[in-house]
């Protein structure tokens, strides 16, 4: 997926891709958040381009093997420090870490030229919400990628194996102003050279999930 921004013109407003996403709290026996599961489905424009010049089976289709490339080569980019699977869990106010993705697969329909990435990203260690609750916040820090979960109750957060009494709210981020946005179109193509007030902006489009048991 880094390569493929990479490679994409530098001339294309920001952001570059644009995702349908679901997010999943996937919850252990002993009630505790143990991972988050995710979906984005991407939008036409990048479709067709990642799989320029990939070999088609015979119904025009992409073979698994090629699709399994995918995953890896994606979750891979994914987990460079710069990017972190554009994900970040917080309980009692610590980054909690995770442990290697796994389950990732990417399937891909040719009629819309939508390619589909899931992937569960497992806590390395498993937190109890409790009252004070946990959140959970996808945004890319570079504004290359744009998510959109729809609207809140829409179905596309979930909570998996919650214990009675959790409940998950989800709250997308506030559109910029227009002077923001015009400074969001600014940054440069190169996310290693975006600047740290724009880093800071960035921050504010997080789309948040945040689940409390009582």
């Amino acid at each position: 997926m880094a390569a493929a921004l990479a490679a994409s013109p530098a001339a294309w407003a920001h952001p570059h891709m644009w995702i349908d996403a679901r997010a999943a709290l996937q919850f252990d026996a002993q009630g505790r958040l143990a991972a988050v599961r995710q979906e984005w489905l991407f939008d036409e424009m990048f479709g067709a381009y990642a799989t320029q010049g990939l070999p088609r089976t015979q119904g025009g289709g992409l073979s698994p093997e090629t699709l399994r490339g995918l995953a890896g080569q994606w979750m891979g980019a994914l987990g460079e420090p710069i990017s972190h699977y554009f994900t970040t869990v917080t309980h009692d106010g610590q980054r909690q870490a995770f442990d290697a993705p796994r389950d990732a697969a990417v399937d891909w329909n040719p009629a819309t030229s939508r390619l589909r990435l899931s992937f569960v990203l497992p806590l390395k260690s498993p937190v109890a919400p409790g009252a004070q609750g946990v959140s959970v916040d996808i945004y890319d820090p570079t504004y290359f990628v744009a998510y959109d979960f729809g609207e809140a109750g829409s179905g596309t957060v979930t909570l998996q194996a919650a214990p009675p009494g959790c409940r998950v709210a989800y709250r997308p981020p506030k559109m910029p102003d227009f002077k923001t946005l015009q400074q969001l179109a600014a940054i440069p193509a190169d996310p290693d050279a975006l600047p740290e007030e724009l880093f800071a902006i960035t921050k504010g489009l997080t789309h948040r999930i945040e689940a409390t048991c009582s």
